[in-house]
């Protein structure tokens, strides 16, 4: 029989788990804060079907100690994350009630899982806290769970669970299989933005024996991204109604990505920041026009794509943009190192390894945000690709690394 998996009480997406608590200060921070792509709401508005379809299937497993598999789709910034988000919260707090039986949660990034094999360390480490080489992890989980034991039922999210995908698809194969046996008590939910991964993904005899329960979440309107966001600042008087709507209908035009609204909005909060430490007179809201300056500073590519890196690639940009402060162009890739390590231990979290930092600066290279010379290893000299400006707004949007940035 296999040891039984230590339980992790506390919902937390494995790259913020070292990553302290900082307690907003000002109502501008407070309003940043509950604008916060992670940060999961009581309630999350215009997604209840979807929600209640989630919860009932995830709660309903749990309960009779059964695997399960539930595929959600949908384009980027629908609620698909913040959702399951939320109906993990919500068991959780059932759990602390006494009124559900406890279960492991695991949270993983199908775009960090390079190879994808490395989810099965992954998923190791979080359920144990043992941090194990790729193989031998499979061996642990397949063998984890096709015994009997006395462990909790494990609810497992993979986000961009289609960066996953190979030729042979081994890894996301292992994982919807492991949900079928008796005895794995493994719930996965699997998020992705492509709607026909099952299609093209699993021959049809796969899939009529996996049995995947899907769920297709639809793009946002105008008036739900106004809803979503005014819900977001309940409480909080630092706009005018029609510049929500403004920001609202914008977005909904483009991209219809909630995402996206929130960021507009919270790069609005820092415009009006700014305004009244230089202005004592002003009223003191968000307006049409200073989202329209929201909206300028947000829509680069650039700040996009910042936005959408892991933690630790955030640190590693924000280390390098302190190092660029002293006036070198380029910084040798273990000068990052040393500083990413003091930063780090600042901020009270965990450092990454150097083989982690050296495959972040390749991963920044390939995506053009900075230049390198892979071949020279730790003596490889790293600069920005003229978007230092996107880097500094996007951190400086970010509770966590503004006092650093500015």
């Amino acid at each position: 029989m296999c040891n039984r998996v230590k339980s992790v009480p506390a919902f937390t997406p494995l790259e913020l788990r070292a990553a302290p608590t900082v307690k907003p200060e000002t109502c501008y921070d407070k309003a940043r804060a509950m604008l916060q792509l992670e940060e999961v709401p009581d309630y999350l508005p215009c997604r209840e079907k979807e929600y209640k379809q989630i919860y009932d299937k995830v709660k309903s497993a749990i309960e009779e100690f059964s695997g399960h598999r539930i595929f959600i789709s949908g384009q980027p910034g629908t609620g698909k994350t913040a959702t399951v988000r939320q109906v993990v919260k919500n068991l959780q707090r059932k759990v602390m009630q006494k009124e559900l039986h406890p279960f492991e949660f695991v949270e993983i990034n199908g775009m960090e899982m390079k190879p994808p094999e490395k989810a099965y360390s992954a998923l190791w480490e979080a359920l144990t806290g043992d941090c194990i080489a790729v193989k031998t992890a499979e061996d642990l989980l397949n063998k984890t769970f096709n015994e009997l034991s006395q462990r909790n039922p494990i609810v497992l999210m993979i986000d961009e669970f289609d960066v996953m995908v190979t030729k042979t698809n081994r890894v996301i194969y292992n994982f919807l299989e492991w949900t079928t046996l008796q005895d794995s008590y493994l719930i996965v939910i699997a998020l992705t933005n492509r709607i026909d991964l099952p299609v093209t993904m699993l021959s049809a005899r796969s899939e009529s024996r996996i049995g995947l329960d899907r769920l297709t979440f639809a793009p946002y309107t105008h008036t739900e991204l106004f809803t979503i966001v005014k819900s977001r600042l309940e409480g909080i008087e630092l706009f005018e109604n029609n510049a929500i709507e403004f920001a609202a209908r914008k977005v909904s035009s483009i991209s219809q990505d909630a995402r996206n609204a929130l960021c507009i909005c919270r790069s609005a909060i820092g415009i009006l920041e700014s305004l009244a430490k230089t202005n004592d007179e002003i009223n003191n809201k968000v307006t049409i026009d200073i989202v329209k300056e929201a909206i300028k500073k947000t829509n680069t590519p650039w700040s996009k794509y910042i936005r959408k890196c892991s933690f630790r690639a955030k640190m590693f940009l924000c280390t390098l943009l302190l190092l660029r402060r002293d006036g070198n162009l380029e910084i040798e890739l273990k000068d990052i190192i040393g500083k990413y390590t003091k930063l780090c231990r600042k901020k009270g979290i965990q450092a990454s390894t150097c083989t982690e930092l050296s495959n972040i600066a390749y991963d920044l290279a390939s995506s053009s945000i900075v230049s390198m010379d892979p071949s020279k290893d730790i003596y490889a000299q790293i600069k920005f690709n003229g978007n230092e400006e996107d880097v500094n707004m996007v951190l400086s949007d970010d509770i966590f690394f503004r006092d650093l940035v500015k």
